[in-house]
């Protein structure tokens, strides 16, 4: 009974960290937004607006998607088994995540051309191939979130999500203003 006791509370303290830290990013992305559009105008919001949805999945599947399934796995197959069972079931995993984002990335990359045209505006091609890479950082940023909430450790995947949302609005407000 206890040991439920301190299972429940657990998951419950990991899930106000996350909570707390999807807050912040959501203040952080909500915050930029108005500095970034006067600092690059109309014309350089548009194109944000058009490419971001492509990075946006990226990081959907790098935040939530692949980690809770990586969580699940572990959870089910990994736990209570030795270290080299649980190595066994991260590296056949990133070997797929890998394959996988490599295959999203250079079908992204090569559609470019035709989703630029489709979208009704050709100079946004190089924006799409340059968003299709991060589709290569998926598999990686996944199995270590993974990793940390199947052992249900929620700071890392909380720090890691504010620095990211950091690192990206200033990233995203310097190169403007530059």
């Amino acid at each position: 009974m206890n040991s439920q006791k301190n299972h429940i509370n657990k998951a419950m303290q990991g899930a106000m960290i996350l909570t707390l830290a999807g807050l912040l990013t959501k203040i952080f992305s909500a915050a930029y937004r108005v500095p970034y559009q006067n600092i690059v105008g109309d014309i350089g919001f548009y194109i944000y607006q058009q490419v971001y949805p492509f990075y946006g999945m990226s990081v959907i599947l790098a935040t939530s998607g692949f980690p809770v399934m990586i969580s699940k796995v572990m959870s089910d197959y990994g736990y209570g088994h030795s270290i080299k069972v649980r190595s066994k079931i991260m590296t056949i995993t990133l070997l797929y995540l890998i394959a996988f984002g490599m295959t999203l990335s250079i079908f992204l990359y090569i559609l470019s051309a035709p989703l630029s045209i489709f979208m009704g505006d050709i100079h946004l091609e190089p924006l799409i191939q340059l968003a299709s890479v991060s589709f290569l950082i998926v598999p990686f940023v996944s199995l270590l979130r993974g990793h940390f909430q199947a052992d249900q450790n929620m700071n890392p995947t909380a720090t890691s999500q504010v620095v990211e949302q950091g690192i990206r609005v200033s990233f995203i407000l310097l190169s403007s203003y530059f």
